[in-house]
């Protein structure tokens, strides 16, 4: 009599074991339930071991769970999963998936957060072969460029009222210096923009000439430009390793510069002050070294 109420009871356990597997109640993917059926105890055991080892590991989540944007550097940006803080994707790869609704629904999160950092994504996004994404993507990027040019606008006009006043030109420098570098524009666009960041940082190494970071920018600056026939660039570059002899940054100006114009004795020549001063580089500074080198060899 106790055997078949044993049997009975295992039989309802088994009968319940195998509705909670189906509704996706007990998570477990392993072939568990030949177990739980012919061991009557050891089974239990088996099946609740393994549950509890599944509950720690990583869930697969539907694509329509990735809605969280986060981060800041575009190119680490991740989509974590709704209610799963271990599971991440990037991004990029998030908005690719072969899921129109889902890229769809990230594009107006992104929309409605700060879409200047995604310009990156936002242009590899126009590459799309969805129609409404690629929209969604393109009227975007125009709307930045506007916010950018009228920006830009009202910054150079209040320059031009008040020339002197380090704070508009400091405004103004940061704007152009953002928009020339999000890639949004090239060609004559881009140079036109180059010209007026040129006049305010004149403005600016005139006002604070004790600021080198914009003698930097504007030597760099007028090197994108091409003025290398320019002696201005020579002079700036020569009161620069002048007053800052041990700053790696004028030798690399000052290589970028004879590059631009063809003088291969004149690279050499940096190249070798570089080293003769025993100039700190960092990594990036020695790989570029390195690169350098390699080229003359």
């Amino acid at each position: 009599m106790a055997v078949m109420v044993l049997l009975i009871l295992h039989a309802a356990f088994c009968v319940g074991v195998f509705v909670l597997i189906r509704t996706g109640k007990i998570r477990t993917r392993h072939m568990i339930f030949p177990a739980v059926i012919l061991l009557p105890v050891c089974g239990f055991f088996l099946l609740l071991t393994d549950e509890r080892q599944t509950g720690k590991q990583r869930k697969l989540k539907n694509i329509e769970d990735y809605e969280t944007v986060e981060g800041d550097d575009v190119w680490q940006r991740e989509v974590r999963a709704a209610g799963d803080d271990a599971l991440t994707v990037p991004l990029e790869e998030a908005m690719t998936v072969n899921n129109p609704a889902v890229s769809r629904k990230l594009m107006m999160k992104l929309l409605h957060t700060n879409p200047e950092k995604y310009i990156e994504l936002l242009k590899k996004v126009t590459l799309s072969d969805d129609v409404e994404l690629t929209h969604y993507a393109t009227t975007s990027m125009m709307e930045i460029q506007s916010r950018y040019e009228d920006r830009i606008g009202r910054l150079l006009e209040e320059v031009k009222e008040n020339p002197d006043d380090t704070d508009a030109l400091v405004r103004c420098r940061n704007q152009l210096r953002a928009y020339i570098d999000s890639g949004l524009i090239s060609d004559t666009i881009l140079m036109q923009y180059r010209q007026r960041l040129e006049e305010v940082l004149d403005a600016l190494c005139r006002l604070q000439p004790g600021a080198a970071r914009y003698e930097f920018e504007y030597i760099e600056n007028s090197i994108r430009l091409g003025r290398t026939d320019n002696i201005d660039i020579e002079k700036r570059l020569a009161v620069l390793r002048e007053k800052l002899p041990q700053d790696a940054r004028v030798y690399r100006l000052y290589v970028e510069y004879y590059y631009c114009m063809h003088n291969g004795e004149g690279i050499a020549w940096a190249l070798k002050k570089l080293k003769e001063r025993g100039i700190y580089l960092d990594n990036a500074g020695k790989q570029w070294l390195a690169a350098w080198e390699t080229e003359k060899v």
